[in-house]
This record gives C-alpha cells, structure tokens and sequence, in this order.
C-alpha cells in the first residue's frame, strides 16, 4: 500500500518541487497577485503575500505536467496498476492533465485555512510562533496540503479511511524530507 501511494502521488511530489523553482522565476512577477487582493479582516491580512496567483498556477501547471509524464512513465513501465487511480480509471493524457491540475489545486487551497489562521495570530510565513503553538503549526504546516491532496486520492482511488490516514501520515513526512532538501540546495529558506 505504501509503494502504491508514492506511485500514486509522484506527481505531486514533482509538481511540487516544479512550483518552488517556477514562483522564483521574476518575469512571472506579474502574477504575484495575492490571493486575498490584499485584504485585510479585523486589521489582519486574510492570507498574506505569500499566498499568490503565481503559486496556484505553478503548482496546478506542475501537478499537471508531472502527471502525464508519470502516466507515460507508468504505462511505459508497466507498473499502471500500481497507482491507485488507474484501478478506476484509464491512464490517459486528457485525464492526467485534468486530475494534475485537480491535485495541484487541492495542494493550494488547503493551504489557505492555515495562512488564515497564522494570520489571526500574528504568525508569518516563515515563523511558528511560540512553544507550545509553535509544534501545533509545524504539524498543520506539513499536513494542510495534504489533507487536500490525499482527498482528491480518496475519491478517484476510492481509499478507505486507514488509507487515507496513512497517505497524510506519509504525506506530511515526505513533505519534511522534500523541504528540507530544498533548504540544503538553497531553493527553500525555511521548513
């Protein structure tokens, strides 16, 4: 099951990383849009900057690419059936694209309760705040996302509940590990 999950959730992983480099890249610029227009409720930004058009592009485009050369990857290899969506559904490049983009959208949107919730408290981007607080949103950090990813994966490869856990629990580990060799290779600053 887990060798199944990685196989299936690949894309993401590469999306992800794709986005990282893709949102420094400065004739983009343009489209670092905040996602809340630079609102503000109760004299707090909604999101913050770090939220942009610039990201959820990136990333849908990333999950979306990653996704169909992974379909190709994966019929090429003969190891379709190991991912978990090509059990219901065929591995074509229409499908890829669209369920890519679904992924990365997902990955996006379920960062946003987080940034809002940071926000109310006063914490930025790159800080956690203070002990006890601090362990709570490390945690949330590493998982917001993949609640939304693992989601998605939930409906299209139909998991049961011990599935979908375990696809958040190795979500969220996988996300440490991929970060912190983001920082080592200086494409991440913080965890």
């Amino acid at each position: 099951m887990i060798a199944s999950l990685y196989i299936s959730m690949m894309p993401v992983i590469f999306g992800g990383i794709f986005n990282m480099l893709f949102v420094k890249i400065k004739k983009l610029s343009f489209l670092r849009i905040p996602i809340d227009c630079k609102l503000s409720l109760g004299g707090r930004r909604i999101f913050g900057d770090s939220k942009t058009m610039l990201g959820f592009v990136g990333m849908m485009l990333g999950t979306s690419i990653f996704s169909i050369i992974w379909g190709i990857i994966l019929k090429i290899s003969g190891l379709e059936s190991c991912n978990l969506i090509y059990k219901y559904y065929d591995n074509t490049f229409i499908f890829n694209m669209l369920t890519g983009m679904l992924f990365g959208f997902a990955y996006m949107i379920f960062e946003l309760p987080n940034s809002f919730i940071k926000r109310r408290f006063d914490i930025d981007a790159s800080h956690r705040g203070r002990f006890p607080v601090n362990i709570l949103v490390f945690i949330y950090d590493q998982t917001d996302s993949m609640l939304g990813v693992i989601s998605v994966l939930a409906v299209l490869g139909r998991l049961t509940l011990p599935e979908y856990i375990l696809g958040i629990f190795l979500g969220a580990i996988t996300h440490i590990v991929v970060n912190l060799v983001l920082i080592m290779f200086g494409v991440r600053r913080y965890l």
